[in-house]
Order: structure tokens, then sequence, then C-alpha cells
């Protein structure tokens, strides 16, 4: 073969390649809350999204509010989105997808956290209901 030859093939090997590139998926994040995915309302809480790869831009999304969105580039892997004086309405599921600096298109999503907001209130009035039901119960009078 000549060398014009071998020069076109390798082109067309090369561009094959990353056409090929293009169409792989990013694999998934994953997502977690510190220090737990179940909090006081007031409290605070750190969604962490971590990527399979460096030099990344992560984007947190709210399912069910498509106008919740945050995003954050990072040189590492991961990137932390801050809650702070939680309130009832942050509660609810969250995701997250990357892109690479050499990707345009977004990884798949994450799995869904379930945030949990609970109010320091409403379990004290649970408890209070429980205490009297158990002390007012006939069945335990007596013993």
């Amino acid at each position: 073969m000549t060398p014009e030859v071998l020069s076109l093939l390798c082109l067309g090997l090369c561009l094959g390649y990353e056409d090929e590139k293009k169409n792989e998926k990013l694999p998934k994040p994953s997502l977690h809350a510190w220090p737990s995915s179940v909090v006081e309302a007031q409290s605070n809480v750190t969604l962490k999204c971590q990527a399979p790869f460096q030099n990344v831009t992560l984007m947190l999304y709210k399912v069910n509010d498509s106008g919740y969105k945050q995003e954050q580039i990072s040189t590492e892997n991961e990137a932390e989105f801050l809650f702070t004086d939680l309130k009832l309405k942050d509660a609810g599921s969250y995701f997250c997808a990357y892109k690479t600096t050499a990707s345009h298109e977004w990884s798949e999503s994450s799995e869904h956290l379930q945030l949990v907001i609970t109010d320091k209130h409403d379990e004290l009035e649970a408890f209070s209901m429980k205490t009297v039901v158990h002390v007012c119960n006939p069945r335990t009078l007596g013993r």
C-alpha cells in the first residue's frame, strides 16, 4: 500500500472511533447525603454527587420541580451541594448528572435520593400521644 492510502485508512479509522465514542453513554454518578438523608427541619445537609471522572460539570435536580437546578464545575470528580436551614419544602427526591470537559452530552442520571425533613414538634407530639395511649390503656392498668 502507498503511504497516501495508509494515511487515508488511518484517518478513516480515527474518525470512526471518535464517532463511536460520541455515542457512548457516560456511566451514572452517585448521590449521597451527609450526615443523613433524614434530617430535622432548620438543620443542614450536604448532597454529594460523585462522577467517575475528574474535570466535570455536575448538576443537581429535584424530581417534579423542573425549575430546580444547581450546577457546579469541579476539577475533582465530585461536588457538594449544601442545604442550610432546611424547610419542609426542601424534602423530596433528588438526582444528579455530569458532563466532562471532553463530552457535550450529560451522563445518565444517578439513582434518586429521597431527602426527608422531619419536624421535631410533630415527633414530640406523636411521642406524647403514644405515652397517653399506653398510660390510659385499661388492659395495662393494674399491672
